[in-house]
């Protein structure tokens, strides 16, 4: 019963300085929007953490880069949500939203120029990159750089799964319930429940 009790105040006491820890990591990084139980490392790298919001068990691991830098920018994670080492979530002037329960693997890059919206469920896989964003670059006479862009936005709908080192391009919506293979290329819309692989991104069959 003795070792119960100081087993129980270990773990408790355990607990306690993990959450004052997290607390102060938070605070330094002007985290102030957050839920409960979250867990971020000391090495995240932060900008802007009076524009990111953390749900309820967010986990952010280390070398996780959040950047919501820009004045009209935000970041805002779901409950449940783990972002894990090495990926990276930038803004670019837009923003990010991701929903409940997803991850996003390591070493995928996420942008948010024309704004980037991501539903619950979602499993991003490692090195995958999504850009909502496109140069212009119909006039050879003229510089790439000084065409202007386009920002249309993505949006990726609830319980999808993007394979290893996909793309997914400004202006596409991935439906529900989709797989994206490892590799793809998505430039155009993904009906629900397809599976579509390849460059460019074709449906090849739909979930049965």
């Amino acid at each position: 019963m003795r070792q119960l009790l100081i087993n129980i105040f270990r773990e408790r006491f355990y607990l306690i300085i993990k959450r004052s820890i997290t607390e102060i990591f938070c605070l330094i990084r002007g985290i102030a929007n957050r839920g409960t139980n979250v867990a971020i490392s000391p090495r995240a790298k932060i900008k802007g953490g009076h524009r990111i919001r953390l749900g309820n068990n967010a986990l952010i691991e280390r070398d996780v880069m959040l950047n919501a830098g820009e004045p009209d920018s935000f970041i805002e994670i779901g409950a449940d949500t783990w972002l894990f080492y090495h990926c990276m979530l930038s803004t670019a002037g837009g923003w990010i939203k991701i929903g409940r329960n997803c991850t996003v693997n390591s070493f995928a890059v996420l942008y948010g120029h024309g704004g980037l919206e991501i539903g619950n469920g979602v499993r991003i896989s490692a090195h995958v990159v999504i850009v909502p964003m496109n140069h212009i670059y119909k006039n050879p006479a003229i510089p790439i750089w000084m065409q202007g862009e386009t920002r249309n936005g993505i949006k990726i709908e609830d319980d999808v799964w993007i394979g290893a080192g996909a793309k997914v391009l400004d202006g596409v919506k991935i439906g529900k319930g989709s797989v994206i293979g490892a590799g793809a290329v998505v430039t155009k819309d993904i009906p629900p429940y397809s599976v579509a692989v390849g460059i460019p991104a074709k449906v090849i069959k739909k979930r049965s």
